[in-house]
Parts: structure tokens; sequence; C-alpha cells
């Protein structure tokens, strides 16, 4: 997962954990600024997003893509906070990486 690092990946919300919980349906891109493989951990930093719009009761779909693949993972997002980098996610992955040939 390295070499999607400084890249733009696409978050979206694909389900929400709690009943009755609000489902945003917002496709949110993010830079990718570390993958934290032991911990099978993806930062992100969310731009111009208020970190509000992220749920910490949702699963999300987490799409990184070069010119040769599209490589794809599930999990949730475990962490918000503000730091000298900016506003950073903290999304475990939980279900796998899924890689699809681009062309």
């Amino acid at each position: 997962m390295e070499k999607f690092q400084d890249d733009t990946v696409k978050l979206e919300m694909i389900k929400t954990i709690l009943d009755g919980g609000y489902f945003n349906d917002n496709i949110y891109l993010c830079k990718m600024i570390k993958y934290n493989e032991e911990e099978e951990c993806i930062y992100l930093l969310t731009g111009k997003t208020e970190l509000s719009e992220f749920s910490l009761d949702s699963i999300y779909e987490c799409t990184m893509t070069d010119e040769e693949e599209e490589v794809k993972c599930r999990g949730k997002i475990v962490e918000r906070y503000w730091d000298k980098r900016g506003k950073v996610l903290v999304f475990h992955v939980e279900n796998g990486f899924y890689k699809n040939t681009v062309n």
C-alpha cells in the first residue's frame, strides 16, 4: 500500500452499524498519508471536509487507484483528530484488499 502514499483515495460509506443511523452517500476524496501494516490502519487527510462528516459507527469502502490497478478495502473509521498536517482519519481495514485491473 506504500505505493498509494500521498495519493488521493475515495472514501464512501456503505453501511451504518446503528439502527436508525444516518447514511451519508457522499464520496469523499482524501489523501493517504500513511499505511501501518501492523495495525492494519490507513491514515487519511480529509482536506476541507469536516471530521464530523465521518461516522465512527459505519462501514466504509476505501478505493485507491493508479494507472495499472484499483485496490479496494472495507473497514471502519476508528479515530478522527486534528494535527499539524490537518484533519486526520484513522481507517482500520477489516476486510482485505481487492485488486481490479484498470483498462
